[in-house]
């Protein structure tokens, strides 16, 4: 059931930004405390060790972290209403594992972290650009043929991926790609952020412009074409948008789970469906989930946990959690 003050709930989810952000600057095999994060912040000179860890590590990751997870969201949120159905996630049309091949290559190729994060995101680009191609040689409009078209590109893009990892050494190459796929935000820099900044900007202004439909759209296309939208170029508008973000994502941290599927249910029940308010509410959730998320994951143990992981423990009971609650309230 929607809130009352869906504005109010955005504006305290806002406010927690920054708040849980200079948490997790101080958060770390090195813990810092608040006056030493504003000296090292403030004056850089003064103890250049603390500046290191606070400009070279964890300032990035948690930049990346923020991007990375309302990227997911955005588009897991924007999908879901486009797609008229709650279990979608935002590599619903290959993305997640044609950029798994594009990654998988470049290493293979012996390519450092900015060829992989290129190869990520054309793999990406590529799977969703051969789903389109498929569903249009089919002859058939329909959002269904569409995620069976995506699905199946999905599946082939795992054959390949199989098939790249049977020949991968498994000593160093292997161990890299299994690695990636899990996820992670040891390798983000600022460079990375600012590389693939453009494609996450391009995408969430899009997706923000058009979350005034987003709601019509899910409605079904009879209903949405009746108060004079064009559904398939507003369609095709979320589909590219949310396929930028989520390549985009993918690309800086690898694939991670859970994220694009759970917190748009987490923002719905605070807003209700409205995607005006839901859409912008899911990206600030995820960026707070995956800041979380990556906080615990580079703390809670002496070596880093990779954050599918963690995201997989975390959202899987809280996805339940959500069943369960819709259930009893619409039983």
């Amino acid at each position: 059931m929607a809130k009352r003050s869906p504005r109010l709930i955005l504006l305290s989810t806002i406010i927690l930004v920054p708040l849980l952000a200079v948490i997790a600057l101080g958060c770390g095999r090195i813990s810092l405390s608040p006056v030493e994060i504003w000296t090292g912040l403030t004056q850089p000179s003064r103890n250049p060790a603390i500046t290191n860890i606070l400009y070279t590590i964890r300032l990035p990751r948690i930049f990346g972290a923020l991007l990375i997870g309302a990227g997911l969201a955005a588009a897991g949120s924007a999908f879901q209403s486009v797609f008229q159905n709650p279990l979608v996630s935002p590599d619903i049309l290959g993305v997640s594992y044609g950029a798994a091949v594009g990654a998988a290559i470049a290493i293979l190729a012996g390519g450092g972290i900015w060829p992989t994060q290129l190869g990520a995101f054309a793999g990406g680009i590529i799977a969703v650009v051969i789903t389109l191609f498929v569903a249009r040689i089919l002859g058939q409009r329909g959002m269904l043929i569409l995620v069976l078209s995506g699905i199946v590109i999905s599946g082939f893009m795992q054959a390949i991926l199989g098939l790249l990892k049977y020949i991968a050494d498994p000593d160093s190459q292997l161990q890299s790609i299994v690695y990636w796929q899990l996820g992670s935000l040891a390798k983000v820099d600022l460079p990375s952020i600012a590389a693939t900044l453009p494609a996450l900007l391009i995408g969430g202004i899009t997706l923000g412009l058009l979350r005034w439909h987003l709601t019509v759209l899910s409605l079904g296309d009879h209903l949405a074409t009746s108060t004079g939208l064009n559904v398939r170029l507003e369609r095709l508008l979320v589909i590219v948008a949310g396929t930028l973000l989520t390549a985009a994502t993918v690309c800086l941290s690898g694939n991670i789970g859970w994220v694009g599927l759970v917190i748009p249910h987490m923002a719905r029940r605070l807003v209700g469906t409205d995607e005006r308010y839901a859409l912008p509410l899911s990206a600030l959730v995820g960026a707070l989930f995956l800041l979380l998320i990556d906080t615990l994951a580079r703390t809670i143990s002496a070596g880093e946990i990779p954050l599918s992981i963690l995201t997989g423990f975390v959202g899987a009971p809280l996805f339940i959690y959500l069943l369960v609650r819709k259930k009893a309230q619409y039983p």
